[in-house]
C-alpha cells in the first residue's frame, strides 16, 4: 500500500547521554509503525553508547563509529545505511511527537514528486500543504528572510539525498542542502508541530550562532548557489547577489566601527567581494517579494495537483 512507505529515522549522536533516552523513546512511540531506526554514534565517551544498547527493539539498528567522524560524515553514514523511501534526522537531543511520521507520510504520498517536505510554523501567506517550485523557494530564501528549516523539520526523499551527499567542508549544511536539492526538485511546505529540536549550550546549532566562520561560509555558498543550475531569473540573481554583498559589506563596516578588527579582517580575507559590487553597500536590501500575498489570497496548491 502507498501509505506503507518505509521511513528511515536517523539519529546521529555524540555525548548525548543526558537526552538520548528521551529521543529514542519518542521515536519508538510513533503511531506510524513502518519505519527503521538507525542510530549512528560518533564515538561518544559519556555513556551514550551504553544507553543505546539498553534498547532491544527490532526496529533499531545501532552503529558506533571506530573513530570520531564529525557531524556530516556521520550523517552521510546514516544515509548510506538507510533503506526507507524517505528519511528524517532526529538528533540525540531532539524529539518526535507521536503523530509525526503519520503526518509526514500522508503528505509524501500525496506529493511524491517533492524532494523535501518542510514542516513550518503558521504563515499567513501560505495555505498548507503548498508545493514550492524551485524558483519560488529561491525567491523566499533570498528575498524573504528564508523559508528553510533545520534537519528535525525536514523529510527527505532518500534517493535524492543519497545522490547529493553532505559536503564535509561546510558546517552549516542544513540550509545548503535544502537549496542544493531545490535546484532540481519542488519542495512541499506542511504544517509544523511534528518535532521539537533542542537549542542548548554546546550543541551544534548553538555553536553556529554568530560565528564568523559560518558567516563567511554561508556568504560564499549562497553566491555559489546563484551560479550554475540556479532556478532564478538573471534579474533576480543579480538582485540576490546585491543583497548578499550589501549585507556582508555593512557587517564589515559595523565590525570596524565596533573595533572588532580581527573579525573584520578574518571575514575580508575569506569572502572576496568583486569590485563591481562595492556599491551594494549603499543599495537597500530588496525584501518582501511576496508582501502582496496575504490571508485574503494565500499561496496554495490547487487540489488537482495534490
Amino acid at each position: 500500500m502507498a501509505d506503507r512507505i518505509l521511513v528511515s529515522v536517523i539519529t546521529v549522536s555524540y555525548n548525548s547521554s543526558r537526552f538520548i533516552r528521551e529521543t529514542i523513546d519518542s521515536i519508538l512511540a510513533q503511531q506510524y509503525d513502518h519505519f527503521e531506526y538507525l542510530i549512528c554514534d560518533d564515538r561518544s565517551n559519556d555513556g551514550t553508547w551504553e544507553i543505546i544498547n539498553e534498547y532491544k527493539d527490532s526496529r533499531i539498528r545501532a552503529y558506533r563509529n571506530e573513530t570520531n567522524l564529525g557531524e556530516y560524515a556521520n550523517r552521510n553514514k546514516g544515509v548510506s545505511l538507510a533503506k526507507g523511501g524517505y528519511l528524517i534526522f532526529i538528533d540525540g537531543d531532539d524529539l518526535m511527537y507521536p503523530h509525526a511520521l503519520s503526518v509526514f507520510v500522508q503528505y509524501a504520498v500525496q506529493f511524491p514528486e517533492c524532494g523535501i517536505l518542510i514542516a513550518r510554523d503558521w504563515d499567513d501567506r501560505i495555505k498548507c500543504p503548498y508545493k514550492l517550485s524551485p524558483q519560488e523557494l529561491y525567491r523566499f530564501a533570498f528575498f524573504e528572510g528564508t523559508i528553510l528549516q533545520n534537519f528535525t523539520k525536514l523529510l527527505f526523499k532518500t534517493a535524492v539525498i543519497k545522490a547529493e551527499p553532505f559536503p564535509l567542508n561546510i558546517r552549516s549544511a542544513d540550509s545548503y542542502m535544502q537549496l542544493k536539492i531545490a535546484q532540481k526538485y519542488p519542495v512541499l511546505i506542511i504544517p509544523d508541530g511534528l518535532t521539537w529540536w533542542r537549542r542548548r549550550t554546546g550543541n551544534a546549532t548553538s555553536a553556529l550562532m554568530g560565528n564568523s566562520k559560518i558567516i563567511a561560509e554561508t556568504t560564499n555558498y549562497d553566491i555559489e548557489l546563484l551560479g550554475e543550475n540556479c532556478p532564478l531569473s538573471a534579474e533576480d540573481i543579480e538582485r540576490a547577489k546585491t543583497n548578499i554583498y550589501g549585507i556582508f559589506l555593512r557587517l564589515l563596516f559595523w565590525l570596524v566601527v565596533k573595533g572588532k578588527f580581527s573579525e573584520a579582517l578574518f571575514l575580508k580575507e575569506r569572502v572576496k567581494v568583486p569590485s563591481n559590487y562595492f556599491k551594494s553597500f549603499f543599495i537597500p536590501r530588496k525584501m518582501g517579494i511576496y508582501q502582496h500575498v496575504t490571508g485574503d489570497d494565500p499561496l496554495h496548491t490547487p487540489p488537482s495537483i495534490g
